[in-house]
């Protein structure tokens, strides 16, 4: 009898002249399982068959606004004077309307009463009746984004008041939704990423082990919200697109997402959780980018973020007795070890160049040197000696790169101290007799790092290896940053018997940029992309110190000093060409950096505006 029913329902639908649609209302049974109801009363056939209760819910409130309501209000829209095409937020509102014309929303503008679907809803939606305004929260418990995001301010409601208007409501601007790695980076770009960053990034940011970060990866889930691991895999492409000329159209996008993520995630700690390891890391690789391709004053601000995540992680004492990572996993470890000389290293470079005060102090630092390259990515690193004990023996013999970066930097960080020092005893009249000894402790200790480097690691091997090759550079440009402070001290009024030390000094610094324009113009033959971010920095420091010894020879300064013949002699046959050569070596390889390292553009800047004169000029 059921499927009689259904049959000859189903012809009087399509009959012609009745409506398509059946009287009546469809059983929840139907409208759950999405088919077409035939309306049968008290049962209908699909119930019937099924042999289950036909019930049907009375209470269902008519989709769609009213008719004439989205007509009504475009007309309000256009009475108040308010043009669609200038107000963003009227075009959302329209464009929301016409998609979801649902009565909530319709309600919040045009005043109306709000038509609740749940209990809860209904008791929100109460308004006061004297003098009071009427609370308009959202009728639906699914709303989306955009119906969350409307806060309408109602004036009250008072016999005074004037009638409701568009222009009394005020939207708040949409904040920017989180963004999510499938929109922008598919699974084959952010291979060629990983790839692109462990070939021209990791040689000189070695902070992380290859299979435990494809594992981690492999494991991270895909969510719209930033989390740790994305935000620093974002960190590593941004800067792996900086150095590479296929992405340069998606590079600042990418920066860009990734400054939001990590400031979501800093604006979401909280005091009772550990700063994560993947938090520091992503700063200090956003600190590179921006000193590569953004300003140098950005950069330094980010790099400040790290150094304090350093100091919260409490990564200078990861080899503490006390600390607390004492049983945690090796290469997780050496990771955190790694990440700490990296910031260290990058804390000391970064005030090199301004010839500001450190931030990571030296003589609280209780973490092992980093193990040796090899041993690390292999899954069992060698923990190092500590920095003091590797300074003071000088054998340099089982050090990784980055180990040997870590002594060469602090030699550096201690010249530039000295040097801060003896400018303040200057300024306050009273020049340190300890200058000269402080001055040739540094210059032995850095002799000696000099000639364990070109024992242990000849510079044909550091042409292959961008961090030792980038160690060579640093060590000739601290010998050049020495002959400056006893230059400088020399001005400030020392005695006459320190003019030969300085003279002493201008030699060894004139050999330098000498070796500084020799490896530079060996590097050009490797590439620029593998290059530290601040090998302009050594090249710079080379670079001034030739135009400088040039000037002196031109000016007769060597003319009769007899520790000199050596100059005098290659100054009479053709030196001064030499000399212009190796300048201009230094200064095509700034050029050559400079159009993926802002730090060469700038240093090239400062060369060019000082004027200086080699042959003709620059």
């Amino acid at each position: 009898m059921a499927g009689s029913r259904r049959t000859g329902s189903s012809h009087g639908v399509g009959a012609v002249g009745q409506s398509r649609q059946l009287p009546g209302a469809a059983c929840e049974e139907c409208r759950k399982r999405k088919l077409r109801c035939d309306r049968q009363r008290p049962q209908c056939g699909t119930c019937a068959d099924a042999d289950i209760v036909c019930e049907i819910n009375h209470n269902r409130l008519a989709r769609g606004p009213k008719k004439g309501d989205l007509k009504a209000l475009r007309s309000r829209i256009g009475k108040g004077g308010i043009s669609p095409v200038l107000n963003p937020s009227t075009v959302a509102l329209e464009r929301r309307l016409s998609i979801d014309h649902g009565d909530e929303a319709l309600t919040i503008l045009t005043g109306g009463p709000v038509m609740a679907t749940t209990t809860q809803s209904q008791a929100a939606t109460s308004s006061g009746s004297e003098g009071g305004s009427p609370t308009l929260v959202s009728p639906c418990q699914n709303l989306s984004m955009w119906d969350t995001e409307i806060h309408v301010q109602v004036p009250p409601l008072t016999p005074t008041s004037a009638p409701l208007s568009f222009s009394t409501f005020k939207f708040p601007p949409t904040p920017p939704s989180p963004p999510s790695r499938s929109t922008f980076v598919d699974d084959l770009m952010r291979a060629d990423l990983d790839q692109l960053y462990f070939d021209r990034v990791h040689p000189n940011v070695p902070i992380f082990n290859h299979s435990r970060y494809f594992a981690r990866s492999r494991q991270t889930p895909c969510m719209d919200g930033p989390n740790y691991m994305l935000c620093l895999q974002y960190a590593m492409w941004t800067l792996a697109m900086a150095l590479s000329s296929q992405f340069e159209s998606s590079r600042e996008l990418l920066y860009n997402e990734t400054r939001q993520m990590l400031e979501a995630l800093d604006l979401a700690d909280d005091d009772l959780h550990p700063v994560r390891i993947e938090q520091v890391q992503a700063w200090l690789l956003v600190a590179f980018y921006e000193l590569a391709r953004a300003s140098y004053r950005r950069a330094s601000i980010s790099a400040g973020r790290a150094f304090r995540l350093v100091q919260l992680a409490r990564l200078h004492e990861v080899d503490s007795p006390g600390s607390a990572g004492q049983d945690e996993d090796t290469v997780v470890k050496e990771e955190r070890r790694r990440t700490f000389w990296v910031a260290y290293s990058l804390d000391r470079l970064i005030c090199m160049r301004s010839r500001g005060p450190l931030t990571l102090a030296e003589e609280v630092v209780c973490t092992r040197l980093p193990s040796p390259e090899l041993a690390f990515q292999s899954g069992h690193p060698i923990p190092g000696c500590f920095l003091p004990e590797a300074i003071a023996s000088g054998d340099h013999n089982f050090l990784s790169p980055l180990a040997e970066s870590a002594i060469v930097v602090t030699i550096c960080g201690r010249a530039l101290s000295h040097g801060q020092v003896s400018g303040v005893e200057r300024a306050f009249g009273n020049p340190s007799l300890d200058f000269w000894l402080r001055h040739e402790w540094l210059d032995g200790m850095l002799t000696r790092t000099l000639d364990s480097l070109s024992i242990n690691s000849p510079v044909v091997s550091a042409l292959a290896d961008p961090m030792l090759f980038f160690v060579f550079m640093m060590a000739h440009a601290t010998t050049i940053f020495m002959c400056r402070i006893a230059e400088e001290s020399s001005l400030g009024g020392m005695d006459g018997h320190c003019r030969p030390a300085v003279v002493e000094y201008q030699q060894r610094a004139m050999r330098a940029a000498r070796e500084i324009a020799n490896l530079a113009q060996a590097h050009q033959h490797i590439g620029f992309f593998k290059a530290h971010i601040f090998l302009p920095l050594a090249v710079s420091l080379g670079a001034s110190q030739l135009a400088m010894d040039r000037k002196r020879r031109l000016d007769g300064h060597y003319s009769n000093n007899n520790n000199n013949n050596t100059f005098q002699n290659q100054g009479g046959g053709g030196g001064g060409s030499t000399l212009d050569g190796e300048f201009e070596t230094c200064v095509d390889a700034l050029r050559r950096l400079q159009s993926f390292n802002h730090l060469a553009r700038d240093h090239l800047g400062v060369l060019e505006s000082q004027e200086l004169v080699f042959g003709g000029g620059l």
